[in-house]
């Protein structure tokens, strides 16, 4: 109805859209925008009373407001009149989302901190192990933004306030409420399993996944509303140059999302056809796009020119001599050109082609990092518990003399509670060895027929010495692990409570639960 009425009146919303009335719905929410000129409000009023009268529903006065967006107050007060609605003011909430004019301030963001810290009040009092805070932050805490992260670039305050939120959970407080420890680094934390890390989402590399979907929709999905919306704004000839060339001024989500160019770029590869839908400088048609190149050696250039057209003028257009990188990426590529058909888009990270968030995700939190050879523990069969203390292990960072030494937390001589030797208790002795750590995995040995323990120059080359002498026996990963869990609970307990237990019944303690751990994990 909007529709048809709109070839009669002679007004719009904007220079760039041409009718008066422009109608935005999904499930039960309806945003329309209108003007107020030649007539158009009572023209809309009339219709939504059409629409009534005709479908049998009713419109909720109570429930609609309007915004004005600059109208003066005797306007305002004529559309109140008119409509019987209440009136706000932008931001507003829009499917879960602040609506605004200009980029959201720091209120615009505050609904979301505060169901953060909501969650994180309602799980304060509850026993968790560091596993299973380790579980809630990486699959609640780090999910709760991700709506946010599909439409906005986070601003920098905001990326720290969430991360300070994990990390005070992840990390725990004291009996007098103080914030524990933090072992790890966050950084270190953030990193994927298979690269030494624990596996937190990071959340700056996350939403940048999620927003470059944007710049993907605007090359593969020409057919859409988003498409033909922003191609009309921002593309000086309809839409007919790539998006990366497109004006680089706009609204604030715009320039976010044109922010993001330099990973699109070096994340895509154009499949060439035509070469009329490939910038010849923007676009990576060649293993590396263009302009980074040139900017060693001229000035980059402005013009908005395809593929077709570079190739056929590369004297006119590329300086010379040509750079050795530019002269091997124009050899190395052949393409043969048909006129009928369109040049693809390829997606890197992906084996069909097709753009998915997490091959970006994972890609790039790999990028640069090697293994640390240890993250099969992740697969051992014991408890998450253990994995974490493992993981906190292998990077030498439990909580032994040596660490609170190097965090001026120190305040006894130094001494090993286990063999009630005089030096500085570390994790390589305490584990490695210490008499009475080594006379323990000696009975073990003798029992099970265990391979012994290697000691080299760090906690993580002896972890990985040992664990590779039977690196697929799941019976020996679950009895070592176990070994290294009874070790580090009776320190504790000789440092704490003063009570100890002899090789022995360490032994028989290692035997029961390592066998409930083969059973039941």
């Amino acid at each position: 109805m909007l529709h048809a009425t709109s070839t009669a009146l002679h007004s719009s919303i904007s220079p760039r859209f041409t009718a008066p009335f422009f109608i935005l719905q999904y499930a039960d929410d309806t945003l329309i925008f209108s003007t107020i000129r030649e007539n158009a409000l009572q023209v809309l009023q009339l219709v939504l009373c059409l629409f009534q009268l005709a479908s049998g529903l009713r419109i909720n006065a109570q429930k609609s407001f309007f915004v004005p967006l600059s109208l003066t107050p005797a306007q305002a007060d004529a559309i109140i009149h008119l409509f019987g609605f209440n009136t706000s003011a932008l931001p507003i909430e829009y499917l879960g989302l602040p609506l605004t004019l200009g980029k959201p301030d720091r209120s615009c963001f505050m609904p979301l901190l505060q169901k953060i810290e909501s969650r994180l009040q309602g799980w304060k009092n509850c026993f968790l192990s560091r596993a299973g805070r380790v579980t809630l932050a990486s699959s609640v805490l780090t999910a709760l933004p991700s709506y946010f992260m599909s439409v906005f670039l986070l601003p920098r305050w905001l990326i720290d306030a969430i991360d300070k939120a994990r990390k005070r959970f992840i990390w725990g407080t004291n009996h007098e409420g103080k914030q524990r420890v933090h072992l790890v680094a966050w950084d270190k934390l953030c990193l994927p399993r298979e690269v030494g890390g624990l596996g937190l989402r990071n959340i700056m590399l996350q939403n940048q996944a999620f927003l470059l979907r944007w710049l993907w929709f605007l090359y593969n999905n020409h057919t859409s509303l988003w498409f033909k919306t922003t191609s009309k704004i921002y593309s000086p000839i309809r839409g007919n140059v790539p998006p990366l060339v497109w004006n680089k001024n706009g609204s604030f989500f715009w320039k976010d999302i044109r922010s993001l160019r330099y990973l699109f770029q070096i994340s895509t590869r154009s499949d060439i056809a035509s070469g009329l839908n490939t910038s010849f400088w923007y676009d990576n048609w060649a293993g590396k796009p263009l302009v980074p190149i040139l900017k060693r050696t001229t000035r980059p250039p402005r013009e908005k020119i395809n593929y077709k057209q570079g190739i056929a003028s590369l004297d006119s257009l590329l300086p010379r001599p040509w750079e050795l990188t530019t002269q091997l990426l124009l050899q190395n590529h052949q393409a043969t050109l048909h006129s009928e058909e369109n040049d693809r888009l390829i997606w890197r990270w992906t084996a069909s082609g097709n753009f998915s968030v997490s091959s970006f995700y994972i890609t790039f939190s790999k990028a640069g990092k090697l293994s640390n050879g240890l993250s099969f523990l992740w697969s051992f069969k014991i408890p998450p518990s253990l994995k974490c203390f493992l993981f906190l292990l292998s990077n030498n960072k439990l909580l032994t003399q040596q660490q609170l030494l190097k965090r001026n937390l120190l305040s006894l001589p130094p001494h090993c509670v286990m063999c009630n030797q005089s030096l500085l208790e570390d994790s390589l002795h305490l584990f490695f060895s210490c008499p009475f750590t080594t006379l323990v995995w000696l009975r073990l040995r003798n029992r099970f027929n265990l391979p012994p323990l290697v000691e080299s120059f760090s906690v993580r080359e002896s972890l990985s010495a040992t664990l590779q002498q039977r690196s697929t026996d799941k019976f020996f990963q679950t009895r070592l692990s176990t070994f290294f869990w009874a070790t580090w609970r009776e320190r504790n307990n000789r440092i704490f409570r003063g009570s100890s237990r002899n090789v022995e019944l360490m032994c028989n303690w290692i035997q029961s639960e390592s066998s409930l751990y083969l059973k039941h994990c």
